[in-house]
């Protein structure tokens, strides 16, 4: 155990440590401070209710089965460990509470695509390089305040020129970390162009494609759950509600648009009140939709 503790220290950077470093320390500072700290604790409670820790234990076991895959495939070894944590907590979290674009009909293409953009491709290479501790310890505070007033400035457009000049700081400091870290790629491109590099690289991509279809699936559990809790509303007969739960399984399956589609169709156009109004309106609403998409 200590062992790896100490490969996952070892493998932070100096920012990442600074990031750490900072939030350890606003963490100490809210809990010492009491409305902070009742503050905080609810904030923790939301995070860990009931079903959104279902949800984390059904997350780990499935990223925990993808390790153990591609460890059989010697695709991942404990030397990874460090990159997997910071995959899980800043990518497929992320990921998992977008769940919403899932009902996407391009979501796989979508979810591909927005893995191999400029994201994590200059992330990785910005990341590569970083300064010493000392100016990330400045840097880290600094970047988040700078995006803190940029959130500020969108809330009024009288703040329509601070937001504009803010943001042309922020890209002006991308712009000096891009050049930074590609002036130390060419200087020492052997540094850059290690084993140990690209599997810090391909990883994050391996692991964000593999958790697509999770993110599919919880999507598709929140879009049946929330559409039987809104049709117990409008449905008083059990059995009715029942028939009207399981026909619209059978019918729509793991087609997550169609069930968002069918979910609007019966909030708006039917209440039922017996098991044939259901067979009749699966049948309209699937006419309807084939039409549309011929």
């Amino acid at each position: 155990m200590t062992h790896v503790v100490l490969n996952f220290y070892d493998a932070l950077n100096n920012r990442e440590l600074a990031i750490a470093i900072w939030l350890i320390v606003a963490i100490i500072w809210g809990a010492s401070t009491s409305k902070i700290r009742k503050s905080l604790f609810q904030v923790v409670k939301a995070f860990f209710a009931w079903k959104l820790t279902v949800l984390y234990l059904i997350m780990l076991t499935y990223i925990t089965a993808l390790i153990y895959v591609m460890g059989i495939l010697s695709l991942w070894r404990m030397d990874y460990l460090p990159i997997t944590v910071m995959w899980g907590v800043f990518v497929a979290f992320v990921m998992v509470f977008d769940y919403m674009k899932a009902n996407d009909s391009n979501f796989f293409k979508s979810a591909l695509k927005d893995n191999l953009k400029a994201l994590i491709i200059l992330e990785f290479i910005v990341n590569l390089y970083v300064f010493p501790l000392w100016v990330e310890l400045i840097f880290v505070p600094f970047s988040a305040l700078l995006g803190g007033m940029i959130a500020i400035s969108e809330t009024k457009k009288e703040f329509e020129i601070t937001k504009k000049f803010l943001t042309f700081i922020m890209i002006l400091i991308g712009f000096i970390f891009i050049c930074y870290a590609g002036y130390m790629i060419v200087i020492d491109f052997k540094q850059f162009a290690t084993l140990e590099n690209f599997e810090s690289f391909y990883l994050p991509i391996l692991f964000s494609i593999m958790f697509v279809p999770f993110v599919y699936l919880f999507a598709l559990y929140s879009g049946y759950e929330m559409f039987f809790i809104r049709l117990g509303f409008f449905v008083d007969d059990t059995k009715v509600l029942r028939y009207a739960k399981k026909k619209t399984i059978f019918a729509f399956k793991l087609n997550l648009r169609e069930l968002n589609g069918w979910s609007k169709y019966v909030n708006s156009e039917w209440r039922f009140k017996e098991k044939q109004e259901v067979d009749d309106a699966i049948l309209v609403f699937k006419n309807a939709t084939s039409s549309s998409n011929n």
